[in-house]
């Protein structure tokens, strides 16, 4: 797929599809800059932007990826250029939707049965169960993904999203820290020609209530 800065962002959107066979040509360090700054400007809750990325590219580590033990044996994954692991600071999630609490009230920009909401939401996050916090910045994180897999789109790449992982195996592979929370894996390439790019999906009479 060649690089095309031209495109809108519904071209994106509808050339994107899930590559799971790949080139042998790298992914550079501009080009992973490039998806992290796309994931870098996503919204997220009270602007707390939980999402923490590191990305493999050793061939040796990718193969570790791609066996029963990790992904359940999806061996497509030893051939992809990089894997950005996409995790959730679920401390730091609620450590920055507090100071943006603390900002939105002193500065007086948000008022009334509004703040009161949102401080509410703050507080009943900061008591809740890990599990908890981690479900909402996952969330967020999410939207930080397709925000990379748009760029990709226009940067000539392929993705493909991967949620069936070890999660902890992961972790103790790479040294994650203990506060950091798998969200999913996110395969990126060079697409190998000759894949199907059709979408299938449903009818927005099956979408869209009325």
């Amino acid at each position: 797929m060649p690089k095309d800065t031209n495109l809108g962002v519904m071209d994106a959107i509808t050339k994107r599809h899930s590559v799971r066979t790949f080139t042998e040509k790298p992914v550079s360090n501009d080009q992973l800059d490039a998806l992290f700054q796309a994931a870098r400007l996503a919204p997220s809750s009270l602007n707390s932007q939980p999402w923490r990325y590191k990305a493999v590219r050793d061939k040796s580590l990718l193969t570790e990826f791609g066996k029963k033990e990790i992904s359940r044996t999806q061996a497509w994954l030893a051939g992809a250029g990089a894997i950005i692991v996409c995790c959730a600071d679920t401390e730091g999630y609620v450590r920055d939707s507090q100071a943006s609490a603390f900002f939105y009230r002193e500065n007086d920009l948000i008022k009334g049965d509004t703040m009161k909401g949102i401080d509410e939401y703050v507080e009943r996050e900061s008591s809740a169960a890990e599990s908890a916090r981690f479900g909402a910045a996952a969330m967020n994180v999410g939207i930080s993904i397709s925000f990379m897999m748009l760029r990709a789109v226009e940067l000539g790449l392929g993705t493909c999203w991967v949620g069936m992982f070890n999660e902890q195996k992961i972790k103790d592979m790479l040294g994650l820290p203990p506060g950091l929370r798998i969200v999913g894996l996110l395969a990126v390439g060079h697409p190998a020609p000759g894949q199907p790019t059709e979408h299938k999906r449903k009818q927005l009479e099956e979408l869209v209530l009325t």
